[in-house]
Parts: structure tokens; sequence; C-alpha cells
């Protein structure tokens, strides 16, 4: 027994020591996960072609690729331009291709983001929502903004005037885009006084861009405005929002929504047995606290021992929190389902 347990023992010992030198390979020696000589090049090649212009300020590994690294720089002329370089130092390639060539495309990709990227955050601060964030591609851009049912037209027509003046809606000729819309992104104040900041040195596109901050952005429901473009413009008063919630958020909406519409469903049918299906649901036009949706039921349960997937709706009207609002409108026999619905 004693010999048995040493022996495992230092098995365990072997298999650490190897665990931890194959990792250190794979990290450092080998350079097959290891940033080190990818930094190393890419700030030589910008030296070299860009001397007194561009400055490392953040390497990550381009996992789960066996090699390379994405390699930012800072723009000296430009405190907005961020200019990525994907790199493979031991390749002696970016990408497959050669690394002077692709640092030229990359700083010219860079420069023209910032001129994007200005154009966003002058419209939205000069109309008083400022830019918390956008998508890499520039296409979404969240604000700070916490409409309620008596200002949301307000809100929206507000954040709408800052699309319209971000967004361009006509080409380099004059004539309309194919964009036939645009949205914005709303969280609460509340939010976004907890987010996330980025480091100091970090030009604007990368802060504003970040990995981190998108995630947080996206861990608390928030609302999504979207504009319709007309003629070649933002229709600031069309907006149309919806609401975005983490699943947590709402499990707990369709749990509460799904146990008391059952409850009042049994007042009249004593063996209805209410569906787990969800579905989608829809914010009342011109609200921000009232939500539209079904929750589909059957009478009882099933004499075959099969789950209710709905053989009957019951038209809800519910707060953010599924506590349902006003009456029921119940739609009997729906055949197929939540497809054959009328709309809300």
């Amino acid at each position: 027994m004693g010999g048995s347990g040493a022996r495992s023992h230092r098995g365990r010992r072997v298999g650490a020591r190897l665990g931890a030198l194959t990792l250190a390979l794979l990290v450092g020696g080998c350079g097959v996960l290891g940033t080190g000589g990818d930094r190393r090049h890419a700030a030589e090649l910008a030296d070299r072609r860009y001397p007194g212009v561009l400055d490392v300020v953040a390497v990550r590994t381009l996992f789960p690729q066996a090699a390379g690294s994405e390699v930012s720089f800072a723009v000296a002329d430009d405190p907005d331009a961020v200019v990525r370089l994907r790199i493979d130092a031991h390749a002696g390639s970016c990408e497959g291709k050669d690394c002077a060539g692709a640092l030229d495309r990359a700083v010219e990709e860079g420069r023209a983001q910032a001129v994007a990227l200005r154009r966003i955050t002058s419209s939205f601060a000069a109309c008083g929502y400022p830019a918390l964030a956008v998508d890499p591609g520039l296409g979404r851009v969240w604000v700070a903004a916490s409409p309620t049912g008596s200002t949301v037209t307000r809100v929206l027509a507000e954040a709408g005037a800052c699309v319209r003046a971000w967004a361009p809606g006509r080409d380099e000729n004059g004539g309309a885009t194919a964009v036939t819309s645009v949205s914005v992104h709303l969280v609460s104040p509340a939010v976004a006084a907890r987010l996330p900041a980025g480091h100091p040195s970090w030009p604007t596109m990368m802060r504003l861009t970040d990995g981190k901050l998108l995630t947080a952005l996206s861990k608390r429901p928030y609302y999504t405005v979207t504009y319709p473009v007309r003629d070649g413009e933002v229709d600031p008063d069309s907006g149309t929002a919806v609401i975005t919630r983490p699943y947590a958020y709402e499990k707990a909406f369709g749990d509460t929504v799904q146990r008391e519409v059952g409850d009042r469903l049994r007042r009249t049918y004593p063996r209805a047995e209410v569906s787990t299906y969800l579905g989608i649901w829809q914010l009342e036009p011109g609200t921000v606290d009232r939500l539209r949706g079904y929750v589909l039921f059957c009478d009882g349960p099933r004499a075959d021992g099969r789950l209710c997937m709905g053989d009957h709706a019951v038209a809800v009207t519910a707060d953010p929190e599924g506590h349902p609002v006003g009456g029921f409108r119940v739609i009997r026999d729906i055949e197929s389902g939540p497809l054959r619905l009328p709309p809300l």
C-alpha cells in the first residue's frame, strides 16, 4: 500500500512538471502561442516604415489560430486612430502576405476609421447624447438614455436627431444610399456609470470598441431604436424600439408571465396547462414599459402524456417584469401554433 501510494505521488509530480514544461514551451520557447516575437517584429517594421508615427499599445494572440498575433498601434498624429496588424513572425508574413504592404493597408484603414469615428462622436456629443461605445464595424452606437412612459416620444426623437446628423443617407454623388434603416442602442445612465473605461493610452477607436466594454453593455437590458431612412435622410420621428435582455432577465420575465397568466386562466379553465414556449414579445407602440405577446395553453394535460405545445393562446400585455396589466384576449384553436397567430 505504502509503495503504491508513493509511486502514485511521484507520478503526479512528474505529470505536473511535464504539464508545466509543455505550457512553457507553448507560451514562450516555441513561439506557438507567445506574442513577444510578433510584437518585436511588428515594432521594428513600424519604426522602419513609419518612424516616430506608430507606437505599440496592445498585443493579443490570434487564438484559436496556431500562431500569430494582432498588434495594435497608436498613431502619433491622430489620437482617435488604431492600426491593427496581424503578424506571424515565425512565418515571416502577415496573414500570408508581405508585412510591409499589410502595414500600409492597416494604416490607411485605421486613419479612415478614425475619420468615420469622429463623425459619430461629434454628431452624438453635439446633440447631447455622447457615444459610450460603437461596434467594431461602426454601424451601431451606444448612448445613455432612460426613456419613460411619459418621455419616450421625446427621447426617441432626440436620439433620432443624433442618428440623422451622423448616418450618411446619401452617397458621394448625392443619391440615396442602399441603407433603409439605422439603429442606436440606449442603455440606462446607471449602467453607463459603471462601464469599464479602457486604458488611458488606448486610442479612442480602441476604447470605444473594446470587447470588455461591449460585453458589459450586453449584460443588462437595453433598447434598440431603429429609424427608417426615407429619400436619403433618417426620419428621427419614426423610431421604433425593441428591448433586448440577457437570458436571466428573459427567463425571469417568462416565468412570471406564464405563472400569472396560468393562475388567471384556471379561474375559467380549471385544468388549463400553460406551454413553456415564450415567443417574441414586442414593446407596445409609444411605450417602454408595456410588452405585448402570447402565452400558449391547453385545456388540460394531454391523454397521451405529450407536453402541451399550445392549442390555444392568450394575448397579453405585461410590464417589464412579466406581470400582466389589463385584460386577456383568448384565441382558441390556433391549429399549428404560434405561426398561425394573428398580429398583436
